[in-house]
C-alpha cells in the first residue's frame, strides 16, 4: 500500500471516529431536515358578511381599484431570521393583484378598497379551534374538543383533522392582507364623529418553520397561493397548497471546530 493511499484511509478513519464521538455527546443527535420537502402553504380567507335577520348577507364581490396604505412587520418576541425586503413583497403583491383583475387607484379612479399588509412570524389564531379546552401544560399547547356542535364533531372525525389542528398551534411565517372600505364611500355617521373602519375581506397566508426560513425567498409563492382567495370565503378552516420548496432555508445550529491533529 502506498503512503498516499494509507494517509487517505487514516483521514477517513479519524472522520468516522469524530462522527461517532459527536453522536455520543448528550444533546447532539442526527436530525432529518425538511429543507428538501415540498412547501406547504396554508391560506385562511374570509369576507365580511353581516347578519341580515337569522342569516348572513349573501356574498358579493367588492371593488377592484385598490390603494396600498401600509406594509408593516408584526411585532412579536421572535424576529424574522432575515429582515424582509418590503419592496420584494410589494412587487409580488402588485403582480398577483393584477392577475386577479385588481388595478391601482389613479387620480381619475379613486380607490374602492384600501389594503393593509402585515407580515412576520408568530403564533396566530388557530382556525381549527371552536369550543375547545386548551392544555397549557404542553409545548405547544394541545387542545381537546369538548361540548362541540355536530358540525365540529364530524370534522374532528375526518382524516387528518387532528393533525392540522395541532400543527396550527405552532409558530408560523405569515402575510396578512386586509381590504378596507374607502372611508369616502361610507355613509356619514349620525353624530358627525369619525367613521369607523369597515373591513371587507381578509386573507392570511402561512407556512411553517419560521426559525429556519427566510421570508424573502417565500413571498412570491405564498402570495401566488393566496391571491386565488382574495375576496373569497373558504368553507373549510384553511386551504392547503403544496408547491416546490424554493431556495430559502437557513439552518442555524452550533458551530463545532475540530482541531487538525495531523502532523
Amino acid at each position: 500500500m502506498e503512503y498516499g493511499e494509507s494517509s487517505q484511509i487514516m483521514k477517513t478513519a479519524r472522520l468516522a471516529v469524530i462522527c461517532l464521538a459527536l453522536a455520543a455527546v448528550p444533546g447532539v443527535q442526527a436530525t432529518v431536515s425538511d429543507e428538501n420537502l415540498p412547501l406547504n402553504i396554508g391560506v385562511r380567507s374570509s369576507v365580511d358578511r353581516p347578519f341580515q335577520g337569522l342569516r348572513k348577507a349573501p356574498l358579493k364581490e367588492h371593488g377592484k381599484v385598490y390603494l396600498i396604505a401600509s406594509i408593516a412587520e408584526g411585532r412579536y418576541e421572535e424576529q424574522l431570521v432575515m429582515p424582509l425586503k418590503e419592496d420584494i413583497l410589494l412587487a409580488h403583491l402588485q403582480a398577483v393583484l393584477a392577475k386577479r383583475g385588481f388595478r391601482p387607484a389613479t387620480p381619475d379612479h379613486p380607490p374602492e378598497i384600501i389594503l393593509t399588509i402585515l407580515y412576520g412570524r408568530g403564533l396566530l389564531k388557530n382556525p381549527y379551534l371552536n369550543d375547545v379546552m386548551i392544555n397549557d401544560s404542553t409545548n405547544p399547547p394541545r387542545v381537546s374538543i369538548q361540548g362541540v356542535n355536530v358540525k365540529q364533531l364530524m370534522k374532528q372525525k375526518e382524516f387528518g383533522f387532528e393533525e392540522k389542528l395541532q400543527s396550527s398551534n405552532f409558530e408560523k411565517l405569515y402575510i396578512h392582507i386586509v381590504a378596507w372600505a374607502n372611508p369616502d364611500d361610507l355613509p356619514p355617521t349620525k353624530s358627525g364623529r369619525n367613521k369607523k373602519p369597515k373591513e371587507l375581506w381578509k386573507t392570511t397566508i402561512v407556512t411553517d418553520d419560521p426559525a429556519n426560513r427566510d421570508l424573502n425567498q417565500f413571498v412570491e409563492k405564498m402570495l401566488a397561493a393566496g391571491a386565488n382567495y382574495f375576496d373569497r370565503e373558504i368553507e373549510d378552516e384553511e386551504a392547503i397548497i403544496t408547491t416546490d420548496l424554493p431556495e430559502g432555508y437557513v439552518k442555524f445550529g452550533e458551530t463545532r471546530i475540530m482541531p487538525d491533529q495531523e502532523k
